[in-house]
C-alpha cells in the first residue's frame, strides 16, 4: 500500500535528475539575465539619441553660422565699405542717389545670407525621431513577448 502512494503522488509530476534541474537558470539569475539586457538596450537607446541630437546640432551651427555671418558683415563691414562706396559714387551722381544705391546693395545682401541660414535652419529636426522609433520597436517587442 504505501508503494501505491508513492506511485500516486508521482504520477503528476515526473521526477527529474539533479544534473537536469542544476543545468536550468534560476530566478535570480533569469532576472539578473533581464534586468541586463534592458540595462544594455537602454544605453544603447541613449547613444543612439545621442547620435542623432549631435548630428542635428552639426546642421543647426551651420544655420547659425549663416546667419553669424550676415549679422558681422552688417555690424562689422558695411558702415565701412558704404562710405567708400557713397565716396566713389558720389563723383558720377548726387550723393544723396549713391547713398540709397549702397544701401540697397547691402540689403540685397543681407537678405540672401538671412535667407540662406532660415533655410539651413528648417532643414533640423531636434526631435532625435530614430531613437524615438527604436524605443517604440522595444515596447511592442516586450509586450509581445509578455515578460
Amino acid at each position: 500500500m504505501t508503494s501505491d502512494t508513492s506511485t500516486r503522488s508521482n504520477s503528476g509530476s515526473t521526477p527529474r535528475p539533479a544534473v537536469e534541474r542544476a543545468r536550468e537558470p534560476s530566478i535570480g539569475q533569469l532576472v539578473n539575465d533581464v534586468a541586463a539586457g534592458v540595462s544594455s538596450l537602454v544605453k544603447a537607446e541613449i547613444a543612439l539619441a545621442k547620435a542623432e541630437v549631435a548630428q542635428e546640432a552639426k546642421k543647426a551651427v551651420a544655420g547659425v553660422a549663416g546667419l553669424a555671418v550676415a549679422a558681422a558683415a552688417g555690424l562689422m563691414i558695411v558702415p565701412l565699405l558704404s562710405l567708400a562706396a557713397v565716396y566713389a559714387l558720389r563723383e558720377v551722381m548726387a550723393g544723396y542717389w549713391a547713398a540709397l544705391i549702397v544701401a540697397g546693395v547691402w540689403a540685397l545682401i543681407a537678405g540672401i545670407a538671412g535667407l540662406f541660414g532660415a533655410l539651413r535652419l528648417r532643414r533640423v529636426k531636434p526631435v532625435p525621431t530614430q531613437a524615438i522609433e527604436a524605443v517604440k520597436e522595444d515596447v511592442r517587442w516586450v509586450r509581445d513577448r509578455k515578460i
